[in-house]
């Protein structure tokens, strides 16, 4: 990883992967840019291929047993820098994830190492008890994402909202905290998703509160959110 992991970096936006997000010039002021699971072929190549571009253009995936052969290889032949893992369970899911890309980048012909790997936290809330140590599983691993809403979907708890005053459930916490603490175990940055709901004032308040709790930046829904995050 380029920047130090206690450096406060710039957020990164997911968006829809159906279509370019509507104000184009706006990604430049961010990390990077996360196309979602199912995104269309065309569209992330029109990111990887934007001259000039000084952003990262992401690509999620399935979580890595629900991931084929043939979709790495789609998601690889449009020119993607890296990939998100979704549900990641810990340090064999980056493992196996690894070698599906060893394989994939020659398939198409792509530099050996060069697709870089972040790892999404929360969808499966068993990789949060995994003892097994992220440090030296893959030299792709740039970074771990903690997806609080996927988490809270996935155990029925209440999901974090954009509310200053909001309580977050114990298992939210308790997964923040672990993200937080393996990216330092790691020697990767952490990113913390932001909840939909976000507004501007809500956006203001939890871009500071997630880099008091130990993440380097967020993990913006919307255009409006990245902005906001951007200028915190």
């Amino acid at each position: 990883m380029s920047v130090n992991r206690l450096q406060t970096i710039k957020p990164l936006l997911i968006a829809d992967g159906t279509a370019l997000p509507p104000d184009l010039a706006a990604i430049h002021a961010m990390a990077g840019i996360i196309l979602d699971v199912g995104c269309d072929t065309e569209t992330l190549r029109g990111l990887a291929n934007w001259q000039g571009r000084a952003f990262t253009v992401l690509a999620r995936v399935d979580p890595v047993e629900r991931l084929s052969e043939d979709e790495l290889n789609r998601v690889l032949g449009s020119g993607t820098d890296g990939v998100v893992l979704s549900g990641c369970r810990g340090r064999a899911d980056i493992q196996r994830l690894d070698v599906m890309l060893q394989v994939a980048e020659a398939t198409k012909g792509v530099t050996a190492n060069r697709i870089r790997l972040y790892a999404e936290y929360g969808g499966a809330p068993e990789g949060l008890l995994s003892p097994h140590a992220l440090a030296g599983s893959s030299a792709r691993l740039e970074a771990l994402i903690f997806n609080g809403t996927a988490l809270a979907d996935a155990l029925g708890c209440k999901e974090p909202t954009g509310a200053s005053h909001q309580r977050l459930a114990a298992p939210i916490l308790a997964g923040r905290a672990y993200v937080a603490l393996r990216a330092h175990e790691a020697s990767v940055p952490a990113y913390e998703m932001l909840p939909a709901d976000c507004d501007e004032a809500a956006t203001k308040w939890a871009v500071p509160t997630s880099r008091d709790n130990g993440f380097a930046s967020v993990v913006c829904r919307s255009i409006e959110q990245a902005l906001i995050a951007c200028g915190t």
